[in-house]
């Protein structure tokens, strides 16, 4: 199943490391970056060790690195027991070298920060084991002078080109940016709805009360499921036209729909 919600987690705070696995997250980000004031990078890197060596895994594990300790960071982070490595400042030429540095790990994210990047998405996208893109909206509002918070069409456009970076890539929808506002719910449910709406698929966030609506918001249901794999049969059982149980016309793009769909569970 691709994971629908991404929990970060400060990488030097050993209580909530400890509790992090019973939040309901499919994924876990521990982080290494923005969360870990710069005196206290060594101390997240020597916790995580620990941890990730006693903990018993049931969910997957990313590892938020920092650009500017690539080595440092992943001398702990590349690990049998880590799923990913989630690449900040993202560009062509440092997801090739973390790619070509990492040994046990397969999977990593590119999160993307900068103008330039949001232009070269497409290239980052089809770097070795990158599996998904994910955008760094504070960075990047700051880069383009856009205001705080507001509505922006620059932006959305940018989010759009994550999109079609990762469809041309083929590689996994990008993941929607974490909800700021974790004391709002409705915010984060109609949020949700229209970055999957907008072909992203799961979200990351701050604060494990929003895990249960991310999940829920990103789950693909039994009835989708149904529809899709009915869409399969009848294309493998039809000897031309083929339509659904609904008696609608099932077509190349029906078929891609039921796929993507199909993989998410």
């Amino acid at each position: 199943m691709i994971a629908r919600s991404y929990l970060y987690i400060p990488g030097n705070n050993a209580s909530m490391l400890e509790k992090a696995q019973t939040r309901g997250a499919d994924a876990l980000i521990i982080d290494f970056e923005d969360s870990v004031a710069v005196n206290e990078k060594e101390k997240a890197r020597d916790l995580f060790s620990t941890w990730i060596n006693s903990a018993t895994i049931d969910q997957q594990i990313w590892v938020r690195i920092n650009h500017d300790s690539i080595e440092a960071d992943l001398a702990v982070a590349d690990h049998e027991k880590v799923h990913g490595i989630v690449v900040p400042k993202a560009d062509i030429e440092k997801m090739k070298y973390v790619s070509d540095s990492v040994i046990h790990v397969n999977s990593l994210c590119a999160l993307i920060e900068s103008a330039a990047s949001i232009l070269d998405a497409r290239q980052i996208a089809k770097q070795a084991q990158v599996d998904f893109l994910q955008i760094g909206q504070l960075d990047l509002r700051a880069q383009l002078s856009l205001s705080e918070g507001a509505e922006s069409t620059t932006l959305n456009f940018a989010l759009s080109m994550l999109v079609l970076a990762s469809a041309a890539a083929e590689i996994n929808p990008p993941i929607a940016p974490m909800f700021p506002d974790f004391l709002d719910d409705m915010g984060l449910r109609e949020s949700s709805r229209v970055f999957k709406g907008d072909g992203f698929f799961g979200r990351t966030c701050i604060h494990p009360r929003q895990v249960a609506i991310i999940n829920e918001e990103f789950l693909t249901s039994d009835e989708e499921l149904v529809h899709a794999h009915a869409v399969l049969d009848a294309i493998a059982k039809s000897t031309g036209a083929a339509v659904d149980e609904n008696g609608k016309m099932i077509d190349a793009a029906s078929v891609k729909i039921a796929q993507a769909i199909i993989s998410r569970r």
